[in-house]
Parts: structure tokens; sequence; C-alpha cells
């Protein structure tokens, strides 16, 4: 596990095995990605919430105060971006992130959806 430290607060990069783990464990899972990317491949029970419009004001809207989340993007980047965005914002839930995206989810045969 990596811990990247912003300030006093952080966010957690994980490995997909330790993501699918936390995902197991009913964690909210957030992709950064756009609608094209999302429609072609996506984790089941997803939920698209594209860069540009991450905030703590929607996640809180969409999934309460302290809810525990785990963002992904296709690579690593976005998601890292997006967890930033959101602890600068005050985010009060655990963030975690899939640090190699979703390319790494396939790469390592796990469950995708697409439409």
């Amino acid at each position: 596990m990596n811990t990247t430290i912003y300030s006093d607060t952080m966010f957690t990069s994980l490995s997909i095995e330790e993501s699918k783990l936390k995902i197991e464990e009913g964690l909210i899972i957030v992709d950064v990605r756009e609608q094209s990317e999302f429609n072609e491949s996506r984790i089941p029970n997803s939920h698209l919430i594209p860069l540009n419009t991450v905030s703590k004001e929607l996640l809180v809207s969409k999934f309460g105060e302290k809810a525990n989340i785990i963002i992904h993007c296709k690579s690593g980047k976005r998601s890292k971006i997006a967890a930033n965005i959101l602890l600068q914002q005050g985010y009060e839930g655990n963030i975690f992130e899939i640090d190699s995206g979703i390319l790494g989810w396939i790469e390592s045969d796990q469950v995708t959806e697409s439409n």
C-alpha cells in the first residue's frame, strides 16, 4: 500500500488485489473517466463522475457525508488528481484509489461490464 500525504490528510493507493477486497467490503466505486470510456468498459456497480465534475459537494449529495470511496480512471493519473481535489475540499470519508486504473484491473482478469 502506498500512502500519499497531502497536508494533514491522505488517500491510499491500492493494488488490484487490495482494491478487489475493498470493493467486496462495499466501498463505493467512483469512475472519474469520461462517458465514452465508461460505456466501453467499467467495473460493475461503479458510478461515473468525470474528473471535471468531481467535488466534495457532489459526492456528499450522492453518497452521504463520510462515504468511503475507491476512485479509478484508466491508468491511475486522474484518480490521484480526483483524490487530491476531494482532500483539498475537506472530504471526510476514507479515499482509496486503484493505482494502476482499469487497465491494471483488466490485465488482472477482473470482471468488467460494457454497454
